[in-house]
């Protein structure tokens, strides 16, 4: 059996990981705590283990193709074990760089299931798709102006 160092090598080879994803794998795939901590270690100070960077990654490459807001974006970052300040930091800098258009995201979410504007849809379609935003991680008022073209009246009461 190979070192849970090695095994972590080989893991990371193939894609990047964070700190808990390789400590769950190490230990599913039968190592011990120690030698998960000791390889851990040893990665995380060679720098082979750096959740903001993995973060960083994940942004630009899958929450803009995938067509995420804000909210679905850290709930998933830190669903694979990245710590929910540094999820939200790189949010802001992925942002202010320009790696994320959230408002681009939106308009081709909103696209994707509408047709372009100016355009009608019932007002159970509107809801549906304002649900589906919603639940892809876009804020609520955002949503409002961009269906708005297709005859959206808004949440507010």
């Amino acid at each position: 059996m190979r070192s849970a160092y090695d095994e972590a090598v080989a893991l990371l080879a193939r894609r990047p990981l964070s700190e808990r994803e390789l400590a769950a794998r190490l230990h599913g795939r039968g190592h011990d705590g120690p030698g998960v901590d000791d390889a851990i270690r040893r990665l995380t100070a060679s720098g082979a283990i750096d959740d903001r960077e993995l973060a960083r990654h994940w942004l630009a490459t899958r929450a803009a193709s995938r067509g995420r807001g804000r909210e679905r974006s850290l709930a998933e970052l830190e669903a694979r074990g990245v710590d929910p300040a540094v999820a939200a930091s790189v949010w802001r800098e992925a942002v202010e760089g320009g790696d994320v258009d959230e408002a681009a995201s939106l308009e081709r979410a909103v696209r994707r299931r509408l047709g372009p504007p100016p355009g009608r849809a019932s007002r159970t379609r509107l809801a549906r798709v304002y649900n589906a935003l919603l639940h892809e991680g876009f804020e609520p008022g955002a949503i409002d102006a961009a269906l708005r073209p297709y005859g959206f009246e808004g949440t507010d009461p």
